[in-house]
């Protein structure tokens, strides 16, 4: 793949990420507008029972997949190999689940055993079939794949809460929209079944030794606080806490593009020892990375509480400043994606997994101490905290291997961009004020194009762009 077949890849799947996440985010307004928010709160610690156990159960195979299946060497041994070890380990989650069923369902608010086993056994092995693909470097299939989850997940959740089916409706829409990521992986996917030896469960283990602690890792940046929330603070307090996680997800949808992309390639090269080539691209993937998260950081500054409030649910507004702390929290969590998959893909996984040892301690520790005074500030504040810590752990692991150019000018350009947008946005919020949807997304409307008129005057990002665009028409001149 060359590197414009490359850019055009990563801004396709940029605009399937973004397609994905509009049908994610129209479902979770259409859910807050008919589930109330205790209710909401079933479901989100239904999923968070769900994350904890597919992540652990994963035993980190996900990324070590990726790895196996793009060396081109007994795909199909390493391919049943990992369904076999999900699917075992899966089964003892599901036995778990019934044995401990009591304090789940005091803790979830519903009884639910079975629909916990269906859900973590669906996503493990919609997970295992992604990679795959993945590893084949067919991102785009592999992002059709995701898109269609969502779909089917939204579409199934949102028609059974309609006929009154409450969260476990949303339930039984999280393990069709694994289903289908199956089943169409399955058809999709050019590795067959093959009887697996025992150097291919090496193979899979000399990686995910390091790589299966990043799936409990995950679990903690992402879930734990919202999981200490439904511990330590009222009913209602988890829902609108994870609807601000659920929107400030959107900013890194570049991130999750180019990483897609990229991956696969970076571990050809390491494996040639072209590193080189690693670090001929890491200033564009840096740039391309944070061209979204840091004016979405400014937006959610500026309209943050509006868009809470009024697109969502007029109590959730408690969660805008908290919100503002997990826009942060994207922007460092996508110059970590980078360089997490940049390292793993040179066979180094052991400097992300010491650092997220660092990380995840610190995690731990601080949403612990800081929820029960801060409620969902500290909750956030804990979580970013840790991933910075985390990340910067990271760069100066990847620094000591290889001579990576830092954009600066470039980035500080996107920064100030994003600056002068929040501006011109801010002033028009004093003269209008965001009371209606229709108000609201005109603002937002306003800075994107005012933040994109501006960030394209830098030549560096401009060329960025262009790479990326899926047509070669130059954006000035």
């Amino acid at each position: 793949m060359s590197d414009d077949d490359a850019g055009r890849t990563s801004i396709i799947l940029f605009g399937i990420h973004l397609a994905a996440r509009v049908v994610g985010f129209l479902g979770l307004v259409y859910f807050t507008k008919i589930l109330p928010p205790e209710q909401l709160d079933v479901y989100f610690l239904f999923f968070v029972i769900v994350q904890v156990a597919s992540l652990v159960s994963s035993l980190g195979l996900g990324q070590a997949l990726v790895r196996r299946i793009s060396e081109r060497d007994r795909q199909g041994g390493i391919f049943t190999a990992a369904l076999v070890v999900v699917l075992t380990v899966g089964a003892v989650a599901a036995g778990l689940f019934h044995l401990f069923r009591d304090p789940l369902a005091g803790y979830i608010g519903a009884d639910v055993p079975l629909v916990l086993s269906l859900g973590t056994a669906s996503w493990l092995l919609a997970d295992i079939h992604l990679r795959t693909i993945q590893g084949e470097d067919r991102v785009l299939s592999a992002g059709f794949l995701q898109i269609t989850q969502d779909s089917v997940r939204v579409g199934v959740g949102a028609a059974l809460i309609t006929l009154g089916w409450g969260p476990v409706g949303l339930m039984v829409g999280v393990i069709a929209g694994f289903g289908s990521t199956v089943l169409g992986g399955q058809l999709l996917t050019d590795v067959s079944f093959a009887v697996p030896r025992r150097s291919d469960f090496s193979r899979l283990f000399s990686i995910s030794k390091y790589t299966m602690f990043f799936g409990p890792t995950n679990f903690i940046y992402f879930w734990l606080d919202t999981a200490m929330i439904g511990l330590l603070l009222l009913p209602g307090s988890v829902s609108p806490y994870e609807v601000a996680w659920q929107t400030s997800r959107v900013l890194i949808i570049a991130t999750n593009a180019i990483n897609q992309t990229i991956f696969p390639k970076v571990s050809a090269w390491a494996n040639e020892g072209e590193l080189g080539e690693i670090e001929r691209v890491l200033p564009g993937a840096i740039i391309f990375t944070l061209i979204f998260p840091l004016p979405g950081l400014v937006g959610v500054a500026v309209l943050g509480e509006e868009l809470l409030s009024v697109v969502y649910r007029p109590s959730y507004a408690v969660a805008a400043i908290p919100m503002v702390v997990l826009a942060a929290y994207m922007v460092v969590e996508g110059l970590q994606r980078v360089v997490n998959s940049v390292l793993t893909g040179m066979d180094r996984a052991d400097i992300p997994f010491r650092a997220r040892l660092v990380g995840v301690t610190l995690a731990v520790v601080l949403n612990v101490v800081l929820i029960p005074e801060y409620g969902l500030l500290g909750a956030a504040t804990a979580t970013f905290t840790a991933k910075f810590v985390d990340t910067t752990l990271q760069w100066r692991g990847l620094w000591r291997l290889l001579d990576v150019r830092v954009p600066g000018a470039a980035l500080g350009w996107e920064l100030l961009s994003a600056l002068g947008m929040g501006g011109v946005v801010y002033a028009v919020t004093t003269v209008v004020s965001p009371s209606s949807p229709v108000h609201l997304f005109g603002f937002i409307a306003m800075g994107v194009g005012t933040y994109g008129l501006l960030v394209i005057l830098d030549d560096d990002i401009r060329q960025v762009v262009e790479k990326y665009s899926p047509v070669g028409v130059p954006l000035l001149g």
